[in-house]
């Protein structure tokens, strides 16, 4: 399980970003932080183009 963003610098994201929270929020938000991070990793990681399924889709020619 990845680890969540320090309190501190989760508390400066959120200032700096202008985004209003309770504290229950906060720390909800918080708790996933580390998933939310390990995802973005993942979605930044570039890929072959067989992976785009734009490639590996044929669609079937439509009848009349």
């Amino acid at each position: 399980m990845p680890d969540p963003m320090d309190k501190p610098q989760f508390d400066a994201l959120m200032a700096r970003h202008g985004i209003p929270l309770t504290a229950a929020e906060r720390e909800g938000i918080r708790a996933v932080s580390g998933h939310i991070l390990a995802m973005a990793a993942r979605v930044r990681t570039p890929r072959e183009a067989g992976a785009e399924m734009a490639v590996t889709f044929a669609p079937r020619a439509a009848t009349p």
